[in-house]
């Protein structure tokens, strides 16, 4: 059963970082936001505070891993499709 979109979105919001530095969703990045996912659900790595104060792929992969736990990768990889189909160029605040 896939997770629902309200409770991607919630988890998203729920993120604190100082900046969005993803960049445009592609299949590297899926690779990336697997691999963070797994660092935390199966790896059992623990990312310091300073590489969570920037929002990537990997460490936004990461954070859903312990909220949601270990998935299988077909899983996860709807959670990466819905989150690359709602991704929009972050802002630059100057």
């Amino acid at each position: 059963m896939p997770i629902p979109t309200h409770e991607i979105d919630a988890a998203v919001t729920a993120c604190i970082y100082d900046r969005d530095e993803r960049k445009a969703p592609d299949e590297h990045r899926r690779g990336k936001f697997l691999n963070g996912w797994e660092d935390a659900t199966r790896r059992d790595k623990v990312y310091a505070a300073d590489a969570l104060e920037r929002l990537t792929w990997k460490n936004l992969g990461y954070r859903l891993g312990q909220r949601f736990g270990a998935l299988e990768a077909a899983r996860i990889d709807s959670v990466f499709a819905y989150l690359a189909e709602a991704w929009q160029e972050p802002k630059v605040v100057e």
